[in-house]
């Protein structure tokens, strides 16, 4: 499915609302007729919104068409992608996840926008770097090269009943000990206090805010066996044995059970945030919130990073820096904010959080409201073989529930993992 944007009027001068005119003031690129294409697997009311998003810019920038064609999924993309770029044919941009872009990359088929990013004209200023959500930029770096723009992004985060920590006398969660703490006084009667659903970006999340990793900075070898690992599983077995922890076979089973009240604690993402408010309005319609994770230092906290990325392919120089411009423009905060106020979404931009305070949908009105200190987010790895990755540790982590000890479970899963990476036969 395809749509094509008409081409366009006036360049943008500057953006109300942002950090500073002169950081988002874009200069007109091209005095030719350039037409883009833009590829993307988004759905739903996301779709929609993006489409908007790229019609608004015929009120920008006068030479530029737009084509968005719609992919059925992210294999999808990557498979037709793969095959675009080897008849030399690619789009413009993607909208993806890392990786799915990673793949592109290690194709060489994406540029380096570090370039575009440093550029005097139309590049970020200082301030406009900081107005990006913390952690977000530097996700988009794959094999040492900027080559993915943050745009939706999502983290991981706990949910929790605060009627039955009030009930409990205890207060939200800051480190993992009183985390352990209150998931052990709040199971009472037939409601737990932990319900997990097996997840490798939950468990990355637990091992970042740990101090850990899922592997090294240059991700050639496993970096979970260490304390961090260690004490995460500990913890799965410890409150399993003692039944203030257990498991269920799905996501929508753990959210169903917290929404029930038949758990106290939930860790999902900020993705889960807009079902598991009508789930429990319909539920046991209780008082509830959420939570950075637990962290081992609180002041700085850490989780992890999901959702999508914009990334430029390698084409003329010409429709490369149109495309940048492109990017520029649905990054800068007006555009974050209304991503935000249609879909939901963590507003990529800081300052669109202002934009949104005297409109803020309920669903973003408790996550502005409930997360204290904003989180910085780090992505998953994005090797060759990530998948079979995160299954190394959702298996790893079903295996200490089933009584494995947490110090083997550890060391077969590393082996694996390095084995995976190649580092072992």
């Amino acid at each position: 499915m395809f749509f094509l944007v008409a081409p366009l009027l006036v360049f943008l001068s500057a953006c109300a609302g942002s950090p500073s005119a002169s950081s988002t003031r874009l200069l007109a690129a091209t005095q030719q007729s350039i037409t883009l294409t833009l590829w993307h697997a988004q759905t739903g009311i996301a779709a929609t919104t993006l489409l908007a998003l790229v019609n608004d810019v015929q009120a920008t920038y006068p030479t530029l068409t737009i084509r968005v064609e719609q992919k059925s999924s992210e294999s999808e993309l990557l498979r037709e992608g793969l095959a675009r770029i080897a008849m030399n044919t690619p789009p413009d941009l993607v909208l993806a996840d890392l990786r799915t872009l990673a793949e592109l990359a290690r194709g060489n088929a994406l540029i380096n926008l570090e370039p575009w990013l440093n550029d005097p004209r139309n590049g970020l200023a200082e301030d406009e770097r900081h107005d990006f959500f913390p952690g977000t930029l530097d996700a988009g770096r794959i094999s040492n090269q900027l080559v993915a723009m943050p745009f939706s992004p999502q983290a991981v985060v706990l949910y929790y009943n605060a009627d039955a920590l009030n009930a409990a006398q205890v207060e939200v969660p800051r480190t993992w000990d009183e985390f352990a703490h209150i998931a052990r006084v709040t199971t009472r009667n037939t409601a737990h206090g932990w319900v997990m659903f097996p997840s490798a970006p939950i468990f990355a999340g637990f091992l970042y805010s740990r101090g850990g990793g899922v592997l090294n900075e240059t991700q050639t070898q496993a970096q979970f066996n260490t304390d961090a690992g260690m004490k995460t599983l500990e913890m799965i077995t410890a409150l399993t044995n003692s039944g203030a922890a257990y498991l269920v076979d799905s996501k929508e089973r753990a959210r169903n059970d917290f929404a029930q009240g038949r758990a106290v604690l939930l860790f999902g993402t900020t993705a889960d945030l807009l079902p598991l408010t009508d789930q429990i309005a319909r539920g046991a319609n209780f008082q509830w919130g959420i939570a950075n994770l637990p962290q081992h230092d609180a002041v700085h906290p850490v989780t992890t990073m999901l959702g999508t990325h914009l990334a430029i392919l390698r084409t003329t120089h010409p429709r490369e820096e149109a495309s940048w411009l492109l990017v520029r423009w649905l990054t800068l905060p007006a555009q974050s904010a209304r991503w935000s106020q249609e879909t939901l979404s963590v507003p990529l931009r800081l300052s669109a959080q202002t934009m949104l305070a005297n409109n803020l949908p309920p669903s973003l009105q408790r996550l502005r409201n409930d997360l204290k200190g904003l989180p910085s987010l780090r992505p998953l790895p994005t090797v060759k073989g990530a998948g079979m990755i995160d299954t190394a540790l959702v298996e790893m982590w079903t295996s200490v529930v089933q009584g494995t000890d947490p110090a083997t479970a550890l060391k077969n899963t590393t082996i694996r993992v390095n084995r995976i990476l190649g580092q072992i036969p």
